[in-house]
């Protein structure tokens, strides 16, 4: 489904048609504020050769969202855009690498929204969304699967606040890009949270140390380490744009911001990778003690038992030599000093703490 909304930084207008498309990109020759603009106007409207020069300034911004694109969607973009083949063929496939390429006059973006985790077997592809971007001199084209939240919002901030939009597409691919990085901080605070009540859980607690919950966030943030850092290369190479068709240098200072963002992002998560480290090693130290005092006990009940197990051998070897055999209390007698040095090596043991 293709919806597309028009802004000219002081209101937004929603329900365009599809065929309206073409009545407002920017025609080969157009000068969007003295840069010249690449071609980007579709086939129907380059052979309209009658229109007239216009400027950025008097075109509004043209933001074409198509969600679960069908056959007819992709061949409505390929008409209109007139997009390179190898762009539309990354934007069909889907869980590929976030990326950036550049075609003459557009920039092509595939980057991956966070959506949360729901199963321990999850992988990144099940933990992100992956959304498609055209931005060109005065369109941004969005390309996504499912409901997702980034665009949600971004087309909020534009429907409640169109007078703070800019008015060129490069400030509206802020505004997204700005909303999905935002996604990910819910996430962060949550593991944090988490991760702090395994070590109070580690630390303070007397029972037998639970693996699951620290290989489970362990886990979690390596989903979100795959997911950020290629993230923040993205808009790493967005912000080195040098095309001011595209990209102005007035809002380039807001993408250094959402760059900042990521940059924080992957601090944390590197951060809490290593907590987690220190927590698995703290684990693993707590099992190993555990079993050396496991080994221990039961090194001292064996020895209680070989030294009663001794004195019982020697007077079950049955040689007629032995006075002890015909003795009325050598049985008490046996049993008793097996109960001595039962009690006497139990002490020793308590006493160098094996028990």
């Amino acid at each position: 489904m293709i919806s597309i909304d028009l802004c000219d930084g002081k209101t937004t207008h929603g329900n365009i048609p599809p065929e309206r498309i073409s009545e407002f990109l920017l025609a080969p020759g157009d000068t969007p504020d003295g840069v010249q603009a690449a071609p980007t106007r579709s086939r129907t409207a380059r052979s309209k050769a009658s229109s007239p020069k216009t400027t950025k300034a008097s075109r509004p911004i043209l933001w074409v969202d198509v969600s679960s694109p069908t056959k007819d969607d992709w061949k409505a973009l390929e008409e209109e855009f007139d997009f390179h083949p190898l762009a539309l063929e990354d934007a069909q496939k889907q869980d590929q690498r976030p990326k950036v390429d550049t075609y003459e006059g557009y920039l092509f973006l595939s980057v991956h929204a966070w959506a949360g985790t729901t199963k321990p077997t999850d992988d990144l592809e099940a933990v992100t969304h992956e959304i498609d971007i055209f931005l060109g001199p005065n369109y941004l084209v969005t390309i996504h699967n499912e409901v997702n939240g980034p665009i949600a919002e971004t087309r909020r901030r534009l429907q409640q606040n169109p007078e703070h939009l800019r008015n060129e597409p490069g400030f509206l691919l802020y505004l997204l890009l700005d909303a999905l990085v935002d996604e990910y901080f819910p996430a962060m605070d949550e593991l944090d949270t988490e991760i702090d009540r395994v070590e109070m859980a580690i630390y303070e607690s007397n029972d037998v140390p639970d693996f699951k919950p620290a290989v489970l966030l362990k886990k979690r943030l390596l989903l979100l380490r795959q997911a950020v850092s290629p993230l923040r290369d993205v808009i790493n190479q967005v912000l080195r744009t040098d095309n001011p068709a595209l990209i102005s240098p007035e809002t380039r200072v807001f993408y250094q911001d959402v760059y900042d963002h990521t940059l924080r992002l992957v601090e944390q998560v590197d951060l809490h990778r290593d907590i987690m480290g220190g927590v698995m090693d703290v684990l693993m130290s707590q099992t190993s003690n555990r079993l050396n005092q496991v080994m221990k006990t039961l090194t001292g009940i064996s020895t209680i038992l070989m030294s009663a197990a001794l004195i019982a051998g020697i007077y079950g070897m049955n040689f007629k030599n032995m006075p002890e055999l015909n003795w009325q209390k050598g049985y008490f007698m046996a049993l008793g000093l097996m109960a001595v040095m039962a009690t006497t090596l139990a002490l020793y043991f308590k006493k160098i703490k094996w028990f």
